[in-house]
């Protein structure tokens, strides 16, 4: 009877613990919801290459509890994606944007593009973050966005989708001034 209970905590700890290494393929055990999120992402053009730069650079995602207004965050030295909680239960294709946006910073600091250029390049890394949330996002949904967009996330992924269909150089203006701050430290 030992060994039954002993091989029966190993698998449920193997199942639902993510492993050290990290990375995507962890999710399989962490969170589905994340796995269907990825998945998407691999069958758009615009983001079927970020599940291999997360999987080869061993970056996890996961939810945790986050300050108002942070919607995501991509750590360098943590090699991890994280999103607010708060956004648990989203619909799978807004995680899948949120993934894309914070998975482009992932694929701009394994390049070299991040630590290349200073605040210079923390804002083009965030120019390009946002265009390809808003291209999958518009692959998914065309060009007016979410029709029934439930909250402000999603709310906000049309307005940026909605800028880079029709005033792609604005949306990189916007962007460059909302991240001065931010990337200037």
């Amino acid at each position: 009877m030992p060994r039954v209970l002993l091989a029966l905590v190993a698998f449920l700890l193997a199942v639902l613990v993510p492993t050290a290494s990290g990375g995507t393929a962890d999710l399989i055990t962490a969170d589905q919801r994340l796995v269907d999120a990825l998945t998407l992402l691999d069958a758009n053009p615009h983001t079927n290459g970020l599940r291999e730069v997360l999987d080869s650079n061993q970056v996890h995602i996961q939810f945790v509890p986050m300050a108002n207004g942070i919607y995501a965050r991509y750590s360098v030295a943590r090699h991890v994606v994280e999103i607010d909680d708060k956004w648990a239960n989203a619909d799978t294709r807004t995680l899948a944007a949120v993934i894309a946006h914070e998975a482009t910073h992932a694929q701009d600091a394994v390049s070299g593009n991040l630590s290349a250029g200073g605040s210079d390049a923390c804002i083009d890394s965030e120019i390009r973050a946002f265009r390809t949330a808003a291209l999958f996002w518009i692959d998914r949904f065309g060009p007016k966005g979410k029709a029934d967009a439930e909250d402000d996330l999603e709310r906000q992924l049309n307005l940026i989708a909605d800028r880079q269909l029709h005033d792609a150089d604005g949306l990189g203006d916007l962007v460059r001034q909302t991240y001065t701050a931010q990337c200037s430290h």
